[in-house]
């Protein structure tokens, strides 16, 4: 039993750290690369203006984060407990969907507070560059896996 909770939740583990690698790209300072800036026709005062939003998210944001990565490594060595029972782990879990539901509102509300600060064509350009963006890092991962074009892992 111990060991087929583990199985299970070894992969949504494993999901929440590839979201945290490349949903890191979310916290990356777009508005401060040039290209990125130039292509949405960002404004200095724009850009100031979201440094203002992201810097007084930052804090909160990584307090959650480090919040989430304990509890997930709590409910880990959790499971090698021989001695371990459902009704912990099950408690553990929502534990941490509490913690990732929080991190994704104080997310959204960032994002929901740049959002006002662009035009809608800068937002639409935004979300172009990040859709160019993830499927460059979604082809790389098929290219490193060895997989081509609509092929999944079985």
């Amino acid at each position: 039993m111990r060991a087929s909770i583990f199985i299970l939740a070894l992969p949504l583990l494993m999901t929440a750290s590839a979201y945290g690698y490349f949903g890191g790209e979310v916290y990356y300072k777009w508005w401060k690369n040039p290209k990125i800036a130039e292509e949405m026709n960002l404004t200095q005062e724009q850009a100031n203006e979201i440094e203002g939003i992201f810097t007084s998210y930052k804090e909160e944001i990584i307090v959650h984060q480090k919040e989430l990565r304990l509890r997930e490594s709590e409910l880990l060595s959790k499971l090698k407990e021989p001695q371990c029972t459902r009704e912990e782990v099950m408690h553990m879990t929502d534990d941490i969907e509490n913690v990732k539901a929080a991190l994704t509102r104080i997310k959204v509300d960032m994002f929901l507070k740049i959002k006002n600060v662009l035009t809608p064509e800068q937002e639409e350009s935004l979300h172009n560059i990040r859709a160019r963006y993830k499927e460059r890092k979604l082809k790389e991962m098929r290219e490193q896996m060895g997989l081509q074009q609509g092929e999944t892992v079985q």
